[in-house]
């Protein structure tokens, strides 16, 4: 159950002040009929190239030509020619901010290459088009970017697509700045992500990816690992990553991982989490229980934190909010309340969680109370979740799931 992951590691009041149902994204149809062919332009890749990274332990086949251009300081450089009037550009970083915001920061960079590129000023920039999905286990992002360089007579417009994802131990991000041809761009940049999966052992007894959308507009996704350790603790790992329109020219991004450790019994053993919002650190934290009591350290917007929680009893993981679910959906028991931390739902305090079985219910059958927030999930007996829902004023958050293998509990 992803009490503390999902819903809680993105800042619910920080949503609100994006408004995004005020964002319409562009609409095809409003353009003119030269754009709409060009859109529609697509080929199929047939052919692969290797690509071989030892750091990564990668050698193995993508579609398209790849060739690498640069090899330096943490980044490896390719284009693929896929046949078409603009390679496919596909970066490899051991060194990120995360998913949202090395995706608008390579986008950028980019951009900034056209205006060398047609020797003319960038002259319009719009938020064209974004989604969310998988590659097999993997989440990524997909931010395109409508542009215009230069003026009146001169002016030229262009579409810039951009993807990105977050493998074990690398970044990849992938830019065509081509208008049509989503499909091939979307197949190489699968390939390429696999090439960094294909040997990649998997040691997590548990792991799912959800789709978050806000507004019914796909804008971020939540994935998490669950791993036991030779004495029979838990590691969790839970990673979000969120690109937001402001407005139409502007994206908020953001980026936050979570660690964690769990006894078997689903006690939290110590945690840490950071935020990255437009490339800047956000918030760091660590919790540890010392000296009888919970010590939070850590720093917020650039000022240092160190205090103890009022809360000195025991604290919920992750995992053992799963634990909690399961047994409650498969007894007479309809509720149950217990206290979590979470750094972004508030540091300086233990949050009081209550769960409710609901019967009748199509949207779900369990509801989450964390303060304010109210959840309505739809979970199975083995308590993986298919689908949630969380709704505040204008605001609405959901979540849909794209991937899981295995059971949340051991």
């Amino acid at each position: 159950m992803k009490l503390g992951s999902v819903f809680t590691i993105v800042s619910f009041s920080s949503l609100l002040a994006f408004n995004a149902s005020a964002v319409d994204l562009v609409n095809i149809n409003d353009f003119p009929d030269w754009f709409k062919d060009a859109m529609g332009r697509d080929t199929k890749v047939t052919n692969t190239s290797p690509i071989e990274i030892a750091d990564f332990q990668v050698n193995s086949p993508v579609l398209g030509q790849a060739t690498l251009q640069d090899a330096a300081d943490g980044t490896w450089y390719y284009t693929i020619d896929i046949g078409t009037g603009a390679p496919v550009e596909c970066y490899a970083f051991s060194e990120f901010d995360g998913p949202a915001n090395s995706l608008y920061s390579v986008a950028e960079y980019s951009l900034s290459g056209v205006e060398a590129l047609n020797e003319k000023k960038l002259s319009g920039q719009f938020n064209y088009a974004m989604d969310v999905g998988v590659v097999d286990a993997t989440p990524y992002l997909s931010l395109d970017t409508l542009y215009t360089v230069g003026e009146d007579d001169e002016k030229v417009s262009g579409l810039l697509k951009g993807l990105s994802a977050e493998t074990d131990n690398s970044l990849q991000v992938c830019i065509h700045n081509e208008m049509g041809y989503q499909n091939a761009f979307v197949a190489v940049f699968k390939s390429f992500v696999r090439a960094f999966t294909a040997g990649q052992p998997s040691s997590e007894f548990y792991k799912s990816t959800y789709q978050v959308l806000i507004n019914d507009i796909p804008m971020g996704f939540t994935r998490e690992k669950y791993i036991e350790d030779n004495e029979g603790d838990i590691e969790i790992e839970v990673g979000t990553a969120f690109i937001i329109p402001v407005d139409e020219t502007s994206i908020a991004r953001s980026d936050s991982v979570a660690f964690s450790w769990s006894s078997p019994d689903g006690a939290l053993i110590n945690a840490s989490e950071y935020t990255i919002e437009n490339s800047t650190m956000a918030s760091s934290f660590n919790i540890d229980y010392v000296e009888d009591a919970w010590q939070i350290k850590g720093e917020l917007q650039g000022k240092p934190v160190e205090m103890e929680l009022a809360h000195k009893d025991w604290l919920l993981s992750s995992y053992g909010s799963y634990l909690e679910s399961v047994k409650m959906l498969n007894s007479d028991t309809n509720s149950g309340s217990f206290y979590m931390w979470t750094a972004d739902a508030d540091p300086t305090a233990a949050i009081e969680v209550v769960i409710t079985e609901m019967a009748n219910n199509p949207n779900g059958n369990i509801k989450i109370d964390m303060g304010p927030m109210v959840m309505t999930m739809l979970s199975d007996k083995k308590g993986i979740i298919s689908k949630g829902i969380m709704q505040q004023g204008g605001l609405k958050m959901d979540m849909v799931l794209m991937h899981f293998e295995g059971n949340p509990i051991l």
